[in-house]
């Protein structure tokens, strides 16, 4: 018995020993995993970019001036081109006085009181959308007026027919006249012998839903020709019905409105509310956001603000003859302001909007930066303010200063010429060159890098603490592997203590035996 009962305990402590090892290996791989997320994040942490601060010097040109008489103009190196026989081109700036644009500092909120929503369904001629079905199929002329039959589709689902192979028990269908290019209606007597006619039979679409771009079939008004329908298979925005309410257009006009059943959006037999493209038209939901003066605008329900944002030619209508001047100096005001798109070419009215305080006052903002951001710029207009106006000249003579190449001075040719084209007079401009800081655009890239640096610390703290939960996590398991590792000595020693009593009884058997 004491045998059995040593054989049957040191059977249990291997047992044990086996299932410490098996949860140590366990503890070991999600360690191992741990290991691996904590890599993972100091590797993002790694291809993350410092910010950098913007230097002055980047935003630091060197600045010519000069006066003649009573005008000073301006240039930098870059207003300096080649010309011909040794002269040179040169763009010189001069202040000048009366309507101009002084730029806000800080920013303007904008929303939009709309969003701006895919088009639903459509049929085209012309170009194919990803995720449609496009088949070439046969059109034919219609011979008739489909408006005459008892369910005749709405003036946006013609021209089109389903294509099917078997006469139609009931309601109206078509089939094609002996020549083969025109549709006729069917049971009607515009057939000769119909009972024997081999070719398809052709059912109205009534509704969007139908439409099958493998049995579809669209009218022309030519002879028969293949023809290319599309088939939008998974509308892009099918709309609830709750949400008709707050559903527009645009009218003609540049206005919203709200949009119309059966010209703007039809709904189907299963309760879907589809919108109907009318030659690529845009629709809007209404999101709750701008003010609702804004909403009855045009452009799109925009404020910036919190007020309504209009186009120019908008503000326009709100000055009668007598004060159509006042409008003119706001136009001008935009000529004289300098402001350029990124192409190089002057902005013009077109591209502004206007709002106006509740003391009446308007204030001015790129129509891109209004539709594009959550804030724009803003430009205040003064009546008697200062800007800046450029003229150039050809073929001037510059002279240097051969220390530091720096410009000294600049003879300009009048533009009156002698008989020969050669300039009647020069005038000389003494140049000072000074260093200029484009403060506001080092301000404007000092709050970028402030933006970045914070998101740069955020996701920095993020990794910080996702690695710190890691390692926590890490220590658990180390401490769970330390008290599995100290249990497993402890059965190691029992194991051999249970070993050396089997092996003992075991001798002192066979001493027995053999004695």
């Amino acid at each position: 018995m004491g045998m059995s009962a040593s054989q049957a305990r040191l059977l249990s402590l291997q047992a044990r020993q086996s299932n410490l090892e098996y949860q140590g290996q366990q503890i070991n791989q999600e360690r191992t995993i741990l290991s691996q997320q904590c890599t993972a994040l100091y590797n993002s942490l790694l291809a993350m970019d410092v910010p950098t601060p913007p230097s002055t010097t980047d935003f630091t040109t060197v600045q010519y001036s000069g006066k003649l008489g009573t005008t000073t103009y301006t240039f930098d190196a870059s207003a300096v081109k080649p010309g011909k026989n040794g002269g040179y081109n040169i763009t010189l700036g001069f202040t000048d006085y009366g309507h101009s644009l002084t730029r806000n500092n800080g920013y303007a909120t904008t929303s939009s009181g709309y969003e701006i929503i895919k088009n639903g369904i459509k049929f085209d001629t012309n170009e194919t959308e990803a995720g449609e079905v496009t088949k070439t199929v046969a059109g034919f002329q219609y011979s008739g007026n489909i408006n005459e039959t008892e369910e005749a589709p709405t003036e946006q689902q013609l021209p089109f027919f389903k294509e099917v192979a078997t006469r139609p028990s009931s309601g109206v269908y078509y089939i094609l006249d002996e020549s083969g290019n025109y549709m006729v209606e069917g049971g009607k007597g515009n057939r000769d012998n119909e009972d024997n006619y081999t070719g398809n039979y052709y059912v109205p679409c009534y509704e969007l839903s139908e439409w099958d771009a493998a049995t579809c079939v669209k009218l022309n008004d030519t002879t028969k020709k293949d023809v290319q329908v599309t088939v939008d298979t998974a509308p892009s925005v099918i709309i609830s019905q709750d949400d008709l309410a707050n559903l527009y257009t645009i009218n003609s006009n540049g206005v919203l409105e709200k949009a119309e059943a059966n010209i703007d959006y039809y709904v189907s037999s299963s309760g879907e509310v589809h919108l109907i493209d009318n030659a690529g038209e845009e629709f809007f939901l209404d999101n709750g956001k701008g003010s609702d003066e804004a909403k009855k605008g045009s452009d799109k329900g925009y404020t910036i603000a919190g007020y309504t944002a209009m186009s120019m030619e908008d503000f326009k209508k709100q000055f009668d003859e007598k004060t159509i001047d006042t409008y003119n100096g706001y136009l001008e005001a935009i000529e004289n302001s300098g402001l350029k798109k990124a192409n190089g070419e002057p902005y013009t009215a077109d591209d502004f909007m206007v709002y106006v305080d509740d003391n009446g006052q308007p204030h001015f903002a790129l129509e891109t930066d209004v539709m594009d951001n959550n804030s724009c710029v803003t430009y205040d207009y003064l009546a008697n303010g200062s800007y800046t106006k450029n003229k150039e000249y050809e073929n001037a003579q510059l002279k240097f200063d051969p220390a530091t190449g720096r410009i000294t001075s600049i003879d300009i040719p009048s533009e009156e010429k002698d008989e020969n084209g050669n300039p009647v007079s020069w005038s000389t401009i003494d140049i000072e060159a000074t260093t200029v800081t484009d403060e506001l655009a080092y301000q404007d890239a000092y709050n970028d890098y402030e933006y970045e640096q914070y998101q740069y610390d955020k996701k920095q703290q993020e990794i910080n603490a996702k690695t710190s939960i890691i390692q926590q996590e890490d220590r658990n398991l180390e401490l769970k592997l330390q008290r599995l590792d100290n249990e497993r000595t402890q059965i190691t020693t029992e194991i051999e203590a249970v070993d050396k009593v089997i092996n003992d009884n075991i001798e002192a058997s066979y001493k027995t035996f053999s004695g």
